[in-house]
């Protein structure tokens, strides 16, 4: 027998990482998905690339499912290019409501050492300019940060430029070449605002404090961190969503 639904389909993305957040129109989030299956990235209305002289960023051709390949200038430290959109997404206002972001991406290098050999920056956080390495900068943030020299992958929470920053532990490294999708949940609380963080959709911490809640725009970075071979970061997709805070 069919089943029928009256509305919206309530919870019906109960999976650890996305849980909560509504599936088809529902008008009371914004919700937001590049798959990266156009032809070209639109630099002009969606995005804005940010990357030095000789890196690239371009949607890869002939790719299954879309990927947008981030790339550094072979053998050259300190050469990256970043994506970052439109500030549009803040922590809700109404206690219990929340804010989404998830992104399937991997790191890559032709020398295969790009995990403790790049700089990363996944997640939201204030619009930056000149230099893809200004990401790092920002006063505002939500996200997860690899850091040249260290392996570790790292919970950041960022709010008015006062940092919380939680190591992972060694068995959460990510892997060279190979998919992980990154993300958390933003909630607004009654007197304590959270973030949890999930990592191929299993939580991997909590952060209770320096939660922002100013305006923050989707952004990926990528940075070399030596000279050897050619570091690189291919995005599979980005959704970001938030809840309205509209009651009726």
């Amino acid at each position: 027998m069919a089943t029928h639904f009256k509305g919206p389909i309530l919870y019906s993305a109960a999976r650890k990482g996305l849980e909560n957040l509504q599936v088809g129109v529902w008008p009371d989030q914004a919700v937001f998905l590049d798959d990266f299956t156009g032809i070209a990235l639109d630099a002009t209305n969606d995005w804005t690339v940010l990357k030095d002289t000789s890196a690239t960023v371009a949607i890869s051709a002939d790719v299954a499912t879309g990927v947008l390949a981030l790339t550094s200038q072979a053998t050259t430290d300190n050469d990256g290019a970043s994506i970052q959109a439109n500030e549009i997404w803040q922590l809700p206002t109404v206690v219990g409501e929340k804010l989404y972001f998830e992104s399937r991406f991997y790191i890559a290098t032709t020398s295969g050492d790009s995990v403790g050999q790049m700089d990363v920056w996944v997640g939201l956080c204030e619009n930056f300019a000149t230099h893809p390495e200004n990401a790092f900068l920002a006063a505002n943030r939500i996200g997860f940060q690899l850091d040249d020299g260290s392996s570790l992958t790292r919970l950041i929470s960022e709010s008015g430029g006062t940092e919380t920053e939680t190591e992972l532990a060694a068995a959460y490294n990510l892997t060279d070449n190979l998919y992980v999708t990154l993300g958390f949940i933003a909630t607004k609380g009654t007197s304590t605002d959270t973030v949890a963080y999930y990592l191929n959709r299993s939580l991997v911490g909590t952060h209770t404090t320096n939660i922002p809640t100013a305006l923050m725009t989707t952004a990926m970075v990528e940075i070399s961190g030596d000279a050897t071979g050619t570091k690189s970061m291919g995005v599979d997709y980005i959704v970001a969503a938030v809840d309205r805070g509209v009651s009726y």
